[in-house]
């Protein structure tokens, strides 16, 4: 062989062509956020008719609609922690068939005690995904696929809480049509997906970290159709605890801080999108929350379709948190602002938060070892949940109590804390091999370096 031909030769599995495989793994994969988004947004559409129903008083009504949030914050956890030392193949699987299973037990509830439980069990089996499914498809993408089929799995959870509206509401014309059946829908796109996922092989790199080696080369020889083996990374198994401990919590907190940053205020817009526009006295305010929440797939299928890695993690991030500060300030900068200002401002804002929450998925996965991978990609998603519980919570009684432009104003501030934290700790990844991240610690003057 020549000189040449060998040195075109792939080195790693970061190396590694495009194949079809990658392209299978992708699409499968999306299908777990494309579920969440379809079994966390099922409920705005079903909690009128349930609140009806059972006569639930307000509080009643919050937690019926709070309680997969809920699960989601156990569920990150768990699920991370489970991954990491059972492997990725068992629960990328079994997680599904309880998306299936709680999704039709919702069809037989009369009371609310049921009807809660099995909302925060699926928000336990939403939030386990997460850090599953992330994991998994990053131990497996070349390094050109890693950014963008990673925030791909943010595009299918816009377009699954999409179709979640569009199926209940097509059901709301029907007089008959009990909400349990809204409810009990979200089976369908899981059982099709469950299927999808069994037979699918384990992570090498998981399998090489726990020294099985032999299993970890067939896997890649039967799929990825090379001989390469990823070596076992230094960093051993750390509990939850000892994470929060180790030389990687710098690279925790950043991880976190960012991801709470976004989804404190984006969370609570997105979810009161019609309210708020209803308080600056918008007309069909309905209609132009619909049309806002549509566009969001303008800031976030760019990102899918490599703009992540023309302008690199780092890049992206800060000019993400500075246009939604704009859009932000836009709509605060004037007690009774111009309808001109108001959809341009919740524009600019919904483009750019959904361009930056590409990265949600992105650097916790680049940037953890794969021993610890998942366990660090569930704590960070529960902590921003938690962020996003709590945004969500506030907002209405801010506005009620303070008027929208201060609102608005804090929101520009988490923007702008945002941006800050980001100029100061984002590290560039896109070049980056899994095996060996950029190292993380304690924050720096200009940078979160290894200590």
């Amino acid at each position: 062989m020549t000189s040449d031909a060998s040195s075109s030769m792939p080195m790693t599995l970061d190396d590694l062509p495009p194949a079809g495989f990658h392209s299978k793994l992708a699409l499968i994969s999306a299908g777990g956020p494309f579920c969440d988004g379809y079994i966390l947004g099922i409920i705005g559409i079903a909690l009128p008719s349930i609140v009806r129903e059972l006569h639930l008083t307000g509080v009643e009504t919050g937690l019926v609609g709070a309680a997969a949030l809920l699960g989601v914050l156990a569920g990150g956890m768990l699920g991370g922690a489970v991954s990491d030392r059972l492997g990725r193949r068992p629960l990328f699987t079994l997680n599904i068939a309880a998306f299936v299973v709680f999704s039709l037990l919702q069809g037989v509830g009369s009371s609310l005690l049921l009807l809660v439980s099995l909302r925060f069990l699926l928000g336990v089996a939403v939030g386990a995904d997460y850090p599953i499914a992330t994991s998994y498809v990053t131990e497996f993408m070349p390094r050109k696929l890693r950014g963008p089929v990673l925030s791909g799995l943010i595009l299918a959870w816009w377009m699954g809480y999409t179709a979640s509206y569009a199926v209940g509401y097509g059901l709301s014309f029907f007089p008959d049509m009990s909400w349990r059946i809204m409810l009990v829908s979200s089976a369908v796109p899981s059982l099709v997906l469950f299927c999808l996922r069994m037979g699918l092989p384990e992570s090498p790199r998981w399998l090489v970290q726990q020294g099985r080696t032999e299993d970890a080369r067939n896997v890649i020889r039967a799929h990825l159709k090379t001989d390469i083996l990823p070596r076992a990374e230094s960093q051993g198994q750390l509990s939850l605890l000892q994470i929060i401990r180790s030389p990687y919590r710098g690279t925790l907190m950043f991880v976190s801080a960012f991801w709470i940053l976004q989804s404190a205020p984006g969370f609570a817009i997105h979810t009161l999108q019609a309210q708020l526009l209803h308080q600056y006295h918008v007309q069909n305010a309905l209609l132009g929350s619909f049309c806002i929440t549509g566009l969001t797939i303008l800031g976030i299928l760019p990102v899918t379709l490599g703009l992540i890695n023309l302008v690199g993690r780092r890049l992206l991030l800060i000019g993400t948190f500075a246009i939604s500060m704009a859009g932000l300030l836009l709509l605060g900068i004037s007690p009774h602002p111009a309808n001109w200002m108001i959809f341009s401002g919740f524009i600019l804002y919904s483009i750019s938060e959904a361009a930056g929450s590409g990265l949600q998925f992105v650097y916790p996965n680049e940037l953890f070892p794969t021993a610890i991978r998942a366990s660090a990609v569930g704590m960070a998603c529960s902590f921003s949940r938690l962020g996003a519980a709590l945004g969500t919570f506030l907002l209405p009684l801010g506005y009620a109590r303070f008027g929208m432009q201060p609102m608005m104003l804090t929101a520009a501030g988490f923007m702008l804390a945002g941006l800050m934290i980001s100029w100061i700790w984002a590290p560039e990844t896109k070049n980056a091999s899994l095996g060996e991240p950029p190292s993380l610690a304690e924050p720096s003057s200009s940078s979160i370096c290894a200590s």
